[in-house]
């Protein structure tokens, strides 16, 4: 639980130290173009909204979209399933998708010495397969 909340914790921080960084970068580069789209503009006697305010906007709405949608969406397969714990939950979904195989023993490599390790044995997998399935059947 504690590592769920610290995990939870980094991202979030990670995430908004990011877009703080950006916003700073973009108010280094265009000062003028910046404090433009921060403050509200006027044309005629109608008054705009700043950039910065509508961007907001919209992602406090899509937010509040997405988390509420999926919500409604996870509630609704809880219903439908019919469980009333998160275990009873947890087996009747366990019973309704497919299992997983064990790899046990793996079948592949599982260790790399580097990325174009890695990349050179994926490749050469892909190739395998490719003759595999160009080649005629013998039986």
């Amino acid at each position: 639980m504690y590592a769920a909340a610290f995990l939870t914790g980094v991202a979030s921080l990670s995430l908004l130290s990011g877009f703080a960084m950006t916003l700073g970068w973009a108010k280094k580069q265009e000062p003028t173009l910046f404090s433009k789209g921060v403050h509200p503009t006027e044309i005629g006697h109608a008054s705009l909204e700043s950039g910065g305010s509508l961007a907001m906007r919209a992602l406090g709405r899509a937010t509040l979209y997405s988390v509420s949608g999926f919500a409604v969406f996870c509630f609704g397969v809880w219903k439908l399933m019919g469980v009333e714990t998160m275990s009873q939950f947890r087996e009747k979904m366990g019973k309704t998708l497919p299992s997983v195989p064990r790899n046990d023993p793996p079948q592949s490599r599982t260790e790399f010495s580097g990325i174009r390790d890695l990349l050179q044995y994926l490749i050469d997998e892909d190739q395998n397969k490719a003759r595999a399935r160009n080649s005629p059947d013998d039986s």
